[in-house]
């Protein structure tokens, strides 16, 4: 006999935590990480009159969860947590609790939490704790740089034309320090210059990028990843038209980890880097970088014990002096 639904349903008394399954991501998460540092994190931000706010824990929680399952849209967020119980148990929040408007996220973006470092302070504690739970080992690791597009239309595009201060690349203040001290250091002189730039209407803080693979409006994002566990635990964003190389020192100083040894690819291989490594007490290992001038490609070979070159014809070639000034480097010439 054919079944056919009553239409009635039942009201029930349930405990969410048992409709949750023991393998579940966010359970994994809920059951390593405790967020009640955020508490403290977020007090500055918050006034001690007036009536409460919603609780800043699923305010970063939400964020968290859209990051992790790939909701960009922040009303499709508010949507999903209204219907998803794993999400509803990760917050706290139960099915009588109504979840966070989508406008609030955006507003205490734009408000409350706008130029402020909470984000960074949170995402740190919590690597931080992955640490101490042996989740990541905070030794070894890679970085590297990505083109990440800006969503904005090409046609609300412009051309800037900006003044610029033309002086050296800062690398990173020790590294500053040590070069002032070195023998025949000359400050640098500051020549403003006029350069011009794309920039977009709609997202003014994004960058042109022109490169034989890459080319478009936005952001440069450099990231360190934990090679033992795969797990990311650094990430910076600067506008596109920046190097990697020179913004790779700041970012791993920032780190909540200290590494040991990083790797990174051909395009951070320049001396400052090298020896900003040195002074932040990582052993560095580059890819070398390829060169359109290089000796070797002459048929030039390398006596590294005497620190020359050796033509094919027996002839000598020996670097006497660098001149910084001239390199990629923005750094001054030391002899």
């Amino acid at each position: 006999m054919m079944g056919k639904q009553s239409g009635q349903i039942r009201m029930v008394i349930l405990h969410i935590d048992s409709m949750i399954p023991q393998n579940h991501l966010l359970r994994q998460i809920k059951d390593r990480v405790n967020f009640d540092f955020i508490y403290e994190k977020a007090a500055p931000y918050y006034s001690n009159a007036r009536r409460k706010s919603i609780d800043p824990v699923i305010l970063m929680k939400t964020l968290l969860i859209g990051y992790l399952y790939g909701i960009k849209s922040e009303r499709r967020l508010e949507e999903e947590m209204s219907l998803n119980l794993a999400y509803r148990w990760f917050c706290g929040l139960d099915l009588m609790q109504r979840v966070p408007d989508h406008s609030t996220f955006s507003q205490n973006r734009k408000r409350r939490f706008k130029d402020a470092s909470i984000f960074r302070e949170i995402f740190n504690e919590i690597v931080l704790q992955c640490i101490q739970l042996g989740i990541v080992s905070g030794k070894t690791g890679v970085a590297d740089g990505s083109f990440l597009p800006s969503n904005v239309s090409w046609d609300s595009r412009y051309e800037a034309v900006e003044t610029i201060n033309r002086s050296t690349v800062k690398y990173m203040e020790e590294l500053e320090v040590e070069l002032s001290s070195m023998p025949g250091y000359k400050k640098p002189e500051n020549v403003e210059t006029e350069k011009e730039s794309l920039k977009n209407r709609t997202d003014p803080e994004c960058g042109y990028i022109h490169q034989a693979r890459k080319k478009g409006l936005g952001y440069l994002t450099e990231m360190t990843m934990d090679t033992n566990h795969g797990i990311i635990t650094g990430v910076d964003c600067y506008p596109a038209n920046q190097r990697e190389s020179d913004i790779i020192l700041n970012h791993l100083k920032e780190q909540p980890c200290e590494y040991q040894e990083i790797g990174l690819d051909g395009g951070y291989d320049i001396g400052a880097v090298h020896r900003g490594l040195e002074l932040l007490g990582i052993n560095g290992y580059t890819s070398i970088r390829e060169y359109q001038n290089n000796a070797l490609k002459k048929g030039f070979c390398y006596d590294g014990e005497n620190d020359r070159f050796v033509c094919m014809q027996g002839g000598i070639f020996r670097i006497a002096e660098t001149d910084l000034q001239k390199s990629d480097t923005g750094l001054l010439p030391f002899i």
